[in-house]
This record gives structure tokens, C-alpha cells and sequence, in this order.
């Protein structure tokens, strides 16, 4: 099926009474998907870092629908007392969660560290979407069915957990920090999906393509040289990346389909790491001890 026949089926999908918690929808493929959405029905939940920005928007997808179904919910994926407080308020205001999309990233193009002493990419990239999925997990079983997706990158088979270095601090660089908060989504992706097996409840990860986003709007250096000037002439649009998305979260095709890495249009093995059971441990291990979440089986 072409991707314009998809995107027409999926608009004919009515999606009222269904909760979607969704970060990263302010801009690119995230924005696009949240347009279809909120046209279809939904009730969402936009998780966003700047107010004015994600208020815009909010406005905006409320216009399409006609009605006051996006909500605005204050989200720093870089601190976790953000995200501790964001899904408080989410709990506080849904009393069921339908779909969870992470679709929040970031390149950070030089060494920082959050407040809590995480390195950028990691924190944002990996432990953001960890943290907020296992504080917001309980509710999405008790709303099963429900679908859980995780935006990934093609990135992550570069990808390599350096438990010497985790946080790069002494060797760092874009590349090996980026792919490897990737490849750790991946890996607790396939860990939480077979925790849940049988509640009803799948967790998927997404690489939605080769999509013009803003990614590189921070890049100062022959990386944002080269590759924006790419990304404009080779690079698919925005909406084919959010059409993915809204494939992987409703299309029957996917029905049951859990713990997999969803790469564009067809299942494929990630990086082997992520298929090597005592890596994939040791990484949800070191995840929930980076996000305090001691409880945390």
C-alpha cells in the first residue's frame, strides 16, 4: 500500500474517547502526527518543554478539531523533576492512557550534563522517555488495550553501551553518544515488551526514516554544512514520518506485534547488542538506577 493510501485510511479512523500522551509533537514528523490525530478525535496530552511553543500549537490542533481536546503539559525531558511532575499532572487528568508516543529527540553537539550529572544525549534521548513511560506504565495496563511506541534511529546500529564510559566523559562525540542512547531504547524496548506480555499492553520502537526535522538546527559545524543541505534535497517530508507513526499505533497489521524495531515500513533486527540478553539487563538495570526508579523490576 502506498503511503498516500495509508495516510487516507487513517484519517477515516475516529479516535474519540481515546487518551494519547505525546511528547515531541510541536514541530516535524511529531507535528504532523498530532495534526492526523487531533482531526481523528483524539484527546491528547502534548507534552512540551517551551510553553509558548507547545501552547501554538495546542491552539492550533484544537482549531483543527473544533473542539478542546489537546491539552498543554509542561515537560523538560532534560530534567527528571520535570518529568516527575508531568506525569503527575497526566495521572491527575487521564484516567485512562490509550497511547503513549515518545517521539521527543535531540543532538546535542557538545558535552553537557543535566542537572541530575547525566550526560545530554543520554538523559534526553533515553532516560526521558524510560522515566516517563514507567512512571505513566501502571495506568496505560489498566487501560489495556493500549500501545506504547518509541521513536528510535537508523543510528542506533552504530550504537555501542560503553559501561567503562557511559556518561563519555572521557572520550565524547555526537555519534557515539547519540547512538548509543538509541541503541538503549532499543534495548529496554524489547526488556518492557516482555514484561508485558500478556497485560494487553505492546511497546514497540519506531526508526520513522530519513525525515527533514530539526535535529540539526543546533549543528555549527561541517556536520549542519553537509547535512542540511542533504536532508533538504534527499530527505522524505515531514508527514511520511508521521504517517509511520500513526501505522505502527493503528494499523491492524500491527495488532499484537510487541518488543520489535519497526524500521520505516517493516520489522528488522536491531543492532545484535540489543539482542544480547545480559546487555539488555545490565542496561534496564543501570536505567533505573539513573532515574531512581528502585522499585522498578
Amino acid at each position: 500500500m502506498k503511503n498516500t493510501d495509508r495516510q487516507k485510511s487513517f484519517e477515516k479512523i475516529n479516535l474519540e474517547g481515546k487518551t494519547i500522551v505525546f511528547t515531541g509533537g510541536t514541530d516535524g514528523i511529531g507535528k504532523a502526527a498530532v495534526i492526523k490525530l487531533a482531526k481523528m478525535g483524539a484527546r491528547i496530552m502534548l507534552l512540551g518543554r517551551n510553553e509558548d511553543k507547545t501552547k501554538t500549537v495546542v491552539a492550533e490542533l484544537n482549531e483543527i478539531s473544533g473542539k478542546e481536546n489537546t491539552h498543554y503539559v509542561h515537560c523538560d525531558l532534560a530534567s527528571q523533576k520535570s518529568i516527575r511532575e508531568a506525569a503527575r499532572t497526566i495521572l491527575h487528568r487521564c484516567t485512562k492512557i490509550d497511547y503513549l508516543i515518545n517521539c521527543a529527540g535531540i543532538n546535542v553537539v557538545s558535552r553537557q550534563v543535566t542537572k541530575e550529572g547525566y550526560e545530554k544525549n543520554w538523559a534526553i534521548n533515553h532516560l526521558g522517555p524510560f522515566l516517563l513511560t514507567n512512571l505513566l506504565l501502571e495506568r496505560i495496563k489498566e487501560s489495556a488495550p493500549a500501545k506504547i511506541i518509541n521513536l528510535s534511529s537508523a543510528m542506533e546500529k552504530y550504537g555501542h553501551i560503553c559501561f567503562d564510559d557511559l556518561q563519555t566523559i572521557q572520550k565524547w562525540s555526537l555519534l557515539k553518544t547519540y547512538s548509543q542512547a538509541k541503541l538503549a531504547m532499543n534495548m529496554c524496548t524489547r526488556k518492557m515488551a516482555k514484561d508485558l506480555a500478556g497485560s494487553g499492553v505492546t511497546v514497540n520502537a519506531l526508526n520513522p526514516g530519513f525525515i527533514k526535522t530539526n535535529l540539526l538546527r543546533d549543528h555549527n559545524s561541517w556536520t549542519a554544512l553537509i547535512g542540511v543541505p542533504y536532508m533538504f534535497f534527499f530527505a522524505s517530508k515531514a508527514e511520511v514520518g508521521g504517517d509511520r507513526i500513526l501505522r505502527l499505533a493503528l494499523s491492524k497489521e500491527f495488532e499484537g506485534v510487541s518488543g520489535k524495531f519497526i524500521f520505516e515500513d517493516a520489522e528488522k533486527d536491531p543492532n545484535p547488542e540489543a539482542l544480547n540478553e545480559d546487555i539488555v539487563e545490565k542496561v534496564w538495570a543501570i536505567s533505573k538506577e539513573h532515574t531512581s526508579l528502585k522499585n522498578l523490576k
